[in-house]
């Protein structure tokens, strides 16, 4: 069985944001995550956390979720 680029980029980031984040390709090729974790105060979305995430491609999700997970824990350290 063969699978597309794209079903191999899910795979990682799936695999790398497990339990964090929920990842999906919309119908129309756009990427998404949903936070796992508990609901986000408004405070925290105040200071740019967000419940969901979305990109043009599966690189920029991942550059988006990984930023979303320096400024969680930055938050945590303040």
């Amino acid at each position: 069985m063969r699978f597309s680029a794209e079903d191999a980029a899910w795979r990682e980031l799936s695999s790398q944001y497990a339990g964090r984040w929920s990842i999906w390709r919309s119908d129309v090729g756009r990427w998404y995550a949903t936070r796992l974790t508990r609901s986000l105060s408004r405070a925290e979305m105040d200071k740019g956390l967000v419940m969901t995430a979305s990109g043009e491609s599966a690189e920029e999700l991942r550059g988006l979720l990984s930023a979303q997970e320096r400024l969680g824990s930055q938050m945590i350290s303040s």
